[in-house]
């Protein structure tokens, strides 16, 4: 994608999603934008950014500027509407410019994407996570996309070890396995977090790279969780409870047992299940 030329109209600023013209555009008969909006601007999702005005098949390009990728053109556009798309896989500042054929500048709407935050209900009460989607941005990704996809509604609280933390996301109702439906990805432990209280991590087995869909929150500070070395690379954490942390504290104290069927040790007696669970941003 050629870089816009910035000669021929006014350049706009504007920290929104949807951005009204006054019919800019290369004049006569070429393309004249009236609106520019976008919606889903959210990480991990994908966004799509609507171009509404007159004589748009005539000929314009989109160019992106910041952490939206594998921009697209939604095909069976007409002159009065073009649509496309991008997966958002940034923080921060997105420039999305409209120019026509020649190159030159018709249009522009700056997006904002929020630090991503998740609201998690389970029966025994609510808390929100917020995740680090710059330090993180794998393992963020990847629990977004379970999230999105519903994989932890109606999963167990399947470990609570009192002072120490509550482990999800790999058990259903009944201590019934829930197979994980995303690869493995690289782990990213070595990203600056450390596990402290009221933080979050992905859990993975034996295999440093093994990381899939379970998760955990720290009660307390676990150093021995953290990353030392290539050898001891301990586990990724990707964010922290910025509400309800009493919540996990009340789960990590219910009563426990073992379970001699799956090895599980810490199991809740009583069931802790995550009943909702959705991106709030």
């Amino acid at each position: 994608m050629r870089s816009p030329n910035f000669t021929s109209c006014i350049r706009y600023w504007v920290s929104a999603t949807v951005l009204s013209l006054a019919a800019c555009g290369s004049g006569g008969s070429g393309p004249a934008v009236v609106t520019l909006s976008a919606s889903n601007v959210r990480f991990g999702s994908t966004s799509t950014i609507t171009i509404s005005g007159n004589n748009l098949r005539s000929g314009i390009e989109m160019a992106i500027e910041g952490g939206c990728l594998n921009l697209t053109k939604v095909a069976n556009g007409t002159d009065e509407t073009q649509q496309y798309t991008c997966d958002v896989r940034g923080i921060g500042e997105i420039k999305a410019y409209v120019i026509d054929a020649a190159g030159a500048f018709i249009a522009q709407l700056t997006l904002q994407v929020p630090v991503p935050q998740v609201s998690v209900a389970t029966s025994m009460g609510s808390f929100v996570l917020e995740l680090d989607a710059e330090k993180a941005p794998a393992t963020t990704l990847n629990f977004l996309s379970y999230v999105t996809a519903g994989f932890y509604r109606n999963v167990l609280v399947h470990r609570a070890i009192k002072d120490v933390g509550v482990l999800t996301g790999g058990y259903s109702t009944g201590l019934r396995v829930k197979p994980p439906t995303l690869p493995e990805f690289a782990l990213e432990s070595n990203n600056g977090l450390k596990n402290l209280r009221g933080t979050i991590g992905m859990f993975h087995g034996a295999s440093a790279t093994s990381a899939r869909a379970q998760w955990y929150v720290n009660v307390a500070d676990n150093a021995n969780l953290d990353f030392v070395d290539e050898s001891n690379p301990g586990f990724a954490v990707f964010g922290q409870v910025v509400s309800g942390l009493d919540v996990i504290d009340a789960i990590s104290a219910v009563a426990t047992k073992s379970d001699s069927t799956t090895g599980l040790t810490d199991v809740p007696v009583k069931e802790v299940l995550i009943t909702a669970i959705s991106q709030l941003r």
